[in-house]
């Protein structure tokens, strides 16, 4: 549970990642992953 609470103050809802922020000496990398989002039926 303290791990838990401890990433939620890490959470910036005006950044784009879920946790934290990139920080200088992190590594980033731009992949080429579809969203499968479209390619679900929709019921309605």
């Amino acid at each position: 549970m303290k791990l838990v609470k401890k990433n939620q103050k890490l959470h910036n809802p005006d950044y784009p990642l879920l946790i934290g922020e990139v920080k200088d000496d992190d590594v980033v990398n731009k992949v080429n992953e579809p969203s499968f989002i479209d390619a679900q039926t929709r019921l309605m």
